[in-house]
């Protein structure tokens, strides 16, 4: 059997076996109208015939639910995983086992799927958006003095945008049909402690600051978050952009020992309830909660 029918063959299989599974959880999500069912089963496919061997051995041990969600976000959001405009990138699962008194990962032989948009897509969905009139990011270099309008919010440049010196940070804006005006302006270190709350962060993808595709989009990611009235797709991108680390567990079968240890440890530290009498005179006062602060975006000047 050759390479080519060995894959058609794997592809098959995993159709056959995510068709049935997909009418279940689709049901289950309350999106089972007929349309949103076809583009599922067509993204799921486009998945699919995009991937290597290497990548569809790993896709068949994705977790079931994990890899529908993955696929529901890109039919929600419309992106191709063969134009690339999304990626599928599975995570290895672990677990971890206490063997000769430390702590050790094992995997487990699945996975979880993460899906990453690309930054041309999001930014193609942005200039999409119907109160759009202009869109764009840019770099700013050393030496330019990064002004904020404590007034309206919004950011102005002072100084020659020089390309040829050191990138300290990322600017975006969008300016919608009525000239309002939605900014953001990102250090470098800003973006990288930002960065840093991803599962996927890699260091190596920071250590170049200059026409990075890895500090420009946390930049798009977080306009989008003040962008009024976006879009549906924008709206999945950004849901599942901003992935949590991925929780661990602890194998706790090792003949009931570990179990029985985690049972003592938690005793130990349960400390005796406390019961309070009230007198009707008692009355509690409210938390008081601060209200974050928003900006108020308006005007902007750019001199480079």
């Amino acid at each position: 059997m050759t390479t080519e029918t060995t894959t058609q063959v794997s592809t098959i299989a995993l159709q056959d076996e995510f068709t049935p599974l997909s009418e279940q959880y689709l049901k289950m999500r309350g999106s089972n109208a007929p349309e949103f069912k076809v583009q599922f089963l067509k993204t799921f496919s486009d998945l699919l015939f995009s991937q290597n061997d290497e990548m569809l051995e790993k896709l068949s041990k994705t977790k079931s639910a994990s890899l529908m969600n993955a696929v529901f976000r890109a039919t929600e959001s419309g992106a191709s995983f063969a134009k690339k405009e999304i990626s599928f990138i599975p995570f290895e699962i672990f677990k971890k086992e206490k063997k000769g008194g430390s702590e050790v990962k094992t995997a487990t032989g699945e996975y979880e799927a993460l899906v990453i948009f690309d930054i041309n897509f999001q930014k193609q969905q942005i200039l999409k958006l119907v109160n759009c009139k202009r869109f764009y990011t840019c770099e700013i270099h050393d030496g330019v003095q990064i002004i904020s309008d404590m007034t309206t919010g919004n950011y102005s440049f002072d100084g020659q945008n020089d390309v040829f010196k050191p990138t300290v940070g990322y600017y975006a804006v969008f300016i919608t049909t009525d000239d309002q005006i939605y900014d953001i302006f990102m250090s470098c270190a800003e973006i990288i402690e930002r960065a840093k709350f991803s599962p996927g962060f890699k260091a190596a993808n920071y250590t170049k600051t200059n026409n990075s595709i890895h500090f420009e989009k946390i930049v798009v990611r977080n306009l989008m978050k003040i962008i009024p009235k976006i879009s549906e797709e924008l709206k999945s991108v950004l849901a599942y952009d901003e992935s949590s680390e991925y929780t661990h567990y602890e194998d706790v079968t090792n003949d009931g020992k570990a179990l029985e240890e985690a049972k003592k440890e938690l005793s130990e530290k349960k400390e005796p309830t406390k019961i309070v009498k009230k007198t009707p005179e008692t009355v509690e006062q409210p938390n008081e909660v601060q209200a974050p602060e928003t900006g108020n975006e308006s005007d902007i000047k750019l001199f480079f």
